[in-house]
Parts: structure tokens; C-alpha cells; sequence
């Protein structure tokens, strides 16, 4: 008899189970963590279970919630026992169930608001990608503080007579963390969804993927920061030099900024990690609580450097692709008539002052009506792609060439007289000769027309006007030998 099978839905539900001890496992651990960088009552440094929470709520969603609610009771039992010394069941099951429910409701609405905005956009580290996880993590913290000394402080477990002060310390614990250790959780976590085939799990790329490996000097890189790190801290320490604590702290800066823009996202987030484990861990070496603060924005200003330089290739690339729109015509790649004549007139000004002479071509594909009416107009398109390339080639380096209608072109030629300007052309038409432009089509000829000199005061829609002009005095005197052929036909038949 065979060994009988567990079912689909048995496999789903062990997987679920997993993932939730996982969640559960990773919250509680670093909770205690957060109990040993406590600086002041229910104020710690730094609290790694806010971004547990986030990370969670953002990758796996709503079905992180049960492991969130059992760590938050499992905490507020902690602390009954830390502060109370004894277990007090009424404040105990009113506080467990408060913080657990505010603690989770406070990153579920930014962590869904992040998801939101994930499933609408591309995998890249993008500058509104970050932003948002920045602002989102800042409401979030900010909500989970409020949230927590208000509720906590009705249940009794908490007696301030500071709240506002608790709040405040309490945000800045919950954010520091949320902010330096938050997205290498989202890796861990999407890492452990996947795992778990856990349904719906949002696999929040900007932070998860990595577009290129890492190098082996990667963390030669991260241990000098590290050490540099340290060696501040250390200075600023000895010296009782405190008021410099975030100015000796910018050169671990750089550092981290180099390893951003050499080594992959992995590298630059572990960077982000050990910065905010080596200041806030120091935090316990200062008693002042200045030197607190101090620690604390030094990290969240490194993790959000790492950030948006991460977000920089991805802008550098839309600028990119802003401006090749902007200046390429998409259909010709050649420039697009405003580019043209910008860059026409910049160089009109440099020969006007150099005193060197200009030239314009201006020319049009003949018969390109006919070609659309005949082939369609996709082989229209291709036939003036591909006139706009054999063209292209036949100008000089320096040259430009531009669209400035459906089938009109222009080249501006810098330091070029009338005799260049008829090389050029020269070039061009034998460049249409050489070889069918397409199958069904074959040999396609353009007309041209050109106007040469020195600048003098003339601008380049003059220079246009006057090419323009000589390209339909050649169109003239095509038509017209035609007409003479056709009638010397005609008469000899007759």
C-alpha cells in the first residue's frame, strides 16, 4: 500500500504556517534586540520589529496580521514583566491587544498604499519609488507612535508624564529602523513568500532585485566604511567632541555613497544595515540624549542618501529618454524639427562670429504619395527611414540633419561652401541610386535645393527659405524636361 499524499490545500496551509513562524521568528528576535538598545522607558534606539511589520504587511499583505497580533501580545507580555515585575491579567490582556492592534493598523495603511502603488510601476529604483517608501515609513511610524502611548497609556501599562516626549522617541525608533533595515527585510521576507508560494505576495523589486551581480571588492568597500565608522565614533567619544558627532560622521558617508554607485543594491543596502547598527549601537556608549538624536539622523540621512542615489541611474535613463524624444524623431532618428533649428542657429552664431560660411540642403522624397497609395503607408514609412539613413551617411561628421515635415529634410553644413553643399548632395543621390531602398518599391530619387555663403545677417529660416526655394526651381526644370521628352515622344510617333 502506497504512502498516501498530502493534499493541495494541506501543502498551502503548511506552507502558510511556515511563513507565518517565520514572521513571528524574525519580529520577536529583533524585539529583543530593540530591549537592549532601550534609552529610556518603551524608547529604544532603534525598534527592528516596525520594519518587520512594514516589510510583512507590504510583501505578504493582509496575511501577516496573525503572526503580527501573536508577536505583539508576546511584547507586551515582555514589557508587562519588565516594568510591573509582576503579570497583571487585566492590564496585560487590554495592553496585548491595543499595541498589537495599533502597531499593525499604523504600517498596514502605508504598506497597502506602497503595494498600490508598486503594482502600477516598473521594477526600477525610481526616485517617486522611494520617495513614497520614505514619506509612507515616516505616517507610519508616526501612527504607530501616536497610536501606541495613547492606547498603551489607557490600558496602564505605560505612566508618562511626557507623552509628547515618548511619542517623539518612540517615532524615532520605529522610523530609524523601519527606514535602515527595512528594505533588506522586504528581500528576506518576498525570499521566504516565494518560498512558501504564499499567494498574492508582492515582490517588491525596487528593493529585491539586483540588476547586476556583486564584486569581490564589495566588501573590501563596506569594512572600510565600517571602520571608518567606527573610528569616528570612537574620536568623538574620546574627545568629548559631541557637537561634532554628525560632521566626523559625513565621511562614512561618501564612503557609502561610493559603494552606492560601484557595487550592486545588495551591497548598498548592507552598507545601510551596518551604519545603523554601528551608530545606534554606540548610542549606548552617550548618555546625553542629544547624542541620541544625533546618532539617529545620521542614519536615516545615509539610508536616504543610499536610496535616492540608487533611484539616479533610473532618472538618468528617463532624462534620456525625455530627451532623445524631444531631439530624435522616432520614426527617421534624425533630429526633430525644433532641435534642428536650434542647433542650426547655435552653429549660424559660431560661423558669424568666426566669419566661416554656412550651407543648407533642403530636400524631399519624390513620389511619396504614390508610394502610400500604392504599397500602404508602412512601406512609406520604411522607404523615408531608410532615405533619412543613406542621407544621413552621406553628410559630414559635424553636420546636421533633421525632419522638418513628412517628407522634407534638411542638413545644415557648418564651414561649408556652394561646393561642399554640391558634394553633399552628390553623395546623397548616390547613395539612393546604389541599391533598391525597398523590393516592392526599388530606386527612389529626392529632389534637392541649397543656398551657401557667409552668414552676414541672415538667420537659419532665411538659409531654409532660400533652399527651399532652389528645390522647387529644380522640381520646375524636372517637370519641364519631362514635358519636352514627352512631346519630342509623342512627335516622333506621330
Amino acid at each position: 500500500m502506497g504512502v498516501r499524499r498530502p493534499g493541495a490545500a494541506a501543502v498551502r496551509f503548511a506552507a502558510g504556517v511556515r511563513l507565518q513562524v517565520a514572521i513571528l521568528a524574525l519580529w520577536l528576535g529583533t524585539f529583543v534586540l530593540a530591549r537592549v538598545l532601550e534609552h529610556a522607558p518603551h524608547a529604544s534606539l532603534w525598534f527592528p520589529p516596525a520594519a518587520v511589520t512594514f516589510a510583512a504587511l507590504l510583501v505578504v499583505g493582509a496575511r501577516a496580521l496573525p503572526a503580527i497580533l501573536v508577536a505583539g501580545t508576546a511584547a507586551t507580555f515582555l514589557a508587562e514583566l519588565q516594568y510591573a515585575g509582576v503579570v497583571r491579567p487585566g492590564v496585560l490582556a487590554a495592553s496585548s491587544v491595543a499595541f498589537a492592534l495599533t502597531h499593525g493598523a499604523a504600517y498596514a495603511l502605508p504598506a497597502m498604499l506602497l503595494r498600490r502603488h508598486h503594482a502600477r510601476r516598473p521594477r526600477d529604483v525610481t526616485l517617486g519609488a522611494v520617495t513614497k517608501f520614505v514619506l509612507l515609513g515616516a505616517a507610519g511610524s508616526a501612527l504607530a507612535a501616536l497610536g501606541g502611548v495613547l492606547a498603551l497609556s489607557a490600558t496602564g501599562l505605560i505612566e508618562t508624564d511626557a507623552p509628547g516626549r515618548l511619542m517623539a522617541a518612540w517615532w524615532m525608533g520605529d522610523f530609524v529602523a523601519l527606514l535602515t533595515l527595512g528594505p533588506l527585510f522586504i528581500r528576506w521576507i518576498v525570499r521566504a513568500a516565494g518560498a512558501a508560494r504564499a499567494h498574492g505576495a508582492s515582490r517588491f523589486s525596487p528593493f529585491q532585485s539586483d540588476p547586476e551581480p556583486g564584486s569581490r571588492t564589495a566588501a573590501l568597500k563596506l569594512a572600510a566604511m565600517a571602520a571608518t565608522t567606527v573610528a569616528m565614533l570612537a574620536a568623538a567619544h574620546a574627545l568629548g567632541e559631541r557637537s561634532l558627532l554628525l560632521a566626523l560622521l559625513v565621511v562614512p558617508l561618501i564612503l557609502q555613497l561610493w559603494v552606492v554607485h560601484s557595487e550592486n543594491r545588495a551591497a548598498a543596502l548592507k552598507g545601510v544595515v551596518l551604519f545603523g547598527l554601528l551608530t545606534v549601537g554606540a548610542g549606548a556608549l552617550f548618555d546625553a540624549a542629544t547624542d541620541v538624536v544625533a546618532l539617529q539622523f545620521a542614519a536615516i540621512g545615509l539610508a536616504v542618501n543610499t536610496y535616492f542615489g540608487l533611484a539616479v541611474p533610473a532618472l538618468y535613463a528617463s532624462n534620456e529618454r525625455l530627451r532623445d524624444q524631444v531631439t530624435r524623431d522616432r520614426l527617421t532618428r534624425v533630429m526633430t524639427r525644433a532641435y534642428f533649428e536650434d542647433r542650426a542657429t547655435q552653429e549660424l552664431e559660431r560661423a558669424r562670429t568666426e566669419g566661416r560660411p554656412v550651407a543648407v540642403v533642403l530636400f524631399d522624397l519624390d513620389g511619396l504619395k504614390a508610394i502610400n497609395d500604392t504599397h500602404g503607408h508602412a512601406v512609406g514609412d520604411a522607404v523615408l527611414a531608410e532615405l533619412a539613413a543613406r542621407c544621413a551617411a552621406s553628410v559630414r561628421p559635424g553636420d546636421l540633419l533633421g525632419r522638418l515635415s513628412g517628407d522634407e529634410f534638411a542638413a545644415f553644413l557648418p564651414d561649408a561652401d556652394a561646393a561642399v553643399a554640391d558634394a553633399v548632395i552628390e553623395r546623397m543621390r548616390a547613395a539612393l541610386r546604389a541599391t533598391p531602398i525597398d523590393a516592392a518599391v526599388g530606386v527612389v530619387s529626392a529632389s534637392f535645393g541649397r543656398s551657401a555663403g557667409l552668414p552676414a545677417d541672415g538667420t537659419v529660416p532665411d538659409l531654409l527659405r532660400a533652399a527651399d526655394e532652389a528645390m522647387y526651381a529644380e522640381k520646375r526644370r524636372a517637370r519641364q524636361m519631362q514635358a519636352a521628352t514627352a512631346g519630342d515622344t509623342a512627335h516622333v510617333a506621330g
